[in-house]
């Protein structure tokens, strides 16, 4: 009797600790009047000089269209300090949450030069490339 009480006990809090949403492990990169900006560190792959990584915009009012979070997959080019965007991810909830949202990808195709961005040297976005090819120096 002592055994099977026991092993309900376990099976209840396997069962709490399962019904519980798993979180990505966002690290917050920025923050102003309009909103928070988060990077996944965990999704952050290098290749050569290249790096790919999954960035969050947490909007704190909804914008135009509703939205209230945006998740991007971006690659940067730690040569040549420029990014490119590879796809976007739009929800009407905070911290991308939800399965109502809307995709878009970036069709890369021949003209791939045409959708890098080269930021200007003293641009936020290029603040961030830098911070993206420094986190992840070997």
């Amino acid at each position: 009797m002592k055994i099977l009480l026991n092993l309900n006990f376990i099976f209840v809090i396997i069962y709490i600790l399962v019904s519980f949403p798993s979180y990505s492990k966002w690290q917050k990169y920025s923050e102003n009047e309009i909103f928070i900006e988060y990077i996944e560190l965990d999704s952050l792959k290098k290749l050569d000089d290249i790096i790919y990584v999954w960035s969050m915009i947490d909007y704190k009012k909804p914008q135009k269209n509703g939205n209230l979070s945006t998740k991007y997959f971006t690659k940067y080019n730690c040569s040549y300090r420029k990014y490119v965007i590879i796809s976007i991810i739009e929800y009407p909830v905070k911290m991308g949450k939800g399965r109502n949202f809307k995709y878009t990808k970036n069709l890369t195709n021949k003209l791939e030069k045409s959708h890098w961005f080269n930021p200007p040297k003293d641009s936020e976005e290029n603040t961030k490339i830098k911070f993206m090819c420094a986190i992840n120096k070997n």
